[in-house]
């Protein structure tokens, strides 16, 4: 490479902020759930680095909803597919049972994690928080985003219909 091959200058925060988009996309548009898990986990991984040192916590690191004893084998349950399609350096013939519905609590956590370093959302991380609290209630604190859940269901909002969320992202990305 010389001084005229074209690049481009990013951050950390940057690059994850991109990763985490696409896979949010990629996700409601009903893609490859291996590339999604991949970018979501990429992005993850670079923010809950970056939070670490800030004192922001990831939902899979010392949640106090996970037992003490039981938090290294979920951390190592939640990390296997993640490294799987990374690496083959030593395990070149090995096979993995990918349980892909992780990758929505990747993508959520995420979402949560860029969230708190930034103290902004992009209309992706709306979007996803809107369809990850409509599908999953119960694992929420009482009353987070109790009132954009209760405005999506009075407006008749199905969380398996993905196009319907992917249509509001875009409606606020054109705002």
């Amino acid at each position: 490479m010389d001084e005229t091959t074209p690049y481009e200058t990013l951050t950390k925060l940057e690059a994850a902020e991109r990763q985490l988009r696409v896979a949010i996309r990629l996700f409601f548009e009903r893609r490859d759930l291996v590339a999604v898990h991949t970018l979501a986990a990429a992005a993850q991984g670079v923010l809950r680095d970056l939070g670490r040192s800030r004192g922001f916590k990831s939902i899979f690191e010392g949640s106090e909803l996970i037992r003490p004893e039981c938090r290294k084998d979920l951390d190592r349950l939640f990390n296997r597919a993640q490294n799987f399609f990374k690496h083959a350096d030593r395990d070149a013939d090995a096979q993995l049972q990918f349980y892909y519905e992780a990758t929505k609590f990747h993508l959520f956590d995420a979402a949560l994690l860029y969230n708190q370093l930034t103290g902004r959302q992009f209309p992706e991380i709306t979007g996803l928080i809107a369809w990850f609290s409509l599908n999953f209630p119960h694992l929420l604190v009482e009353g987070l985003f109790k009132r954009e859940i209760e405005a999506l269901k009075r407006q008749g909002a199905n969380s398996d219909d993905l196009q319907l969320f992917l249509d509001l992202i875009d409606q606020y990305t054109k705002k």
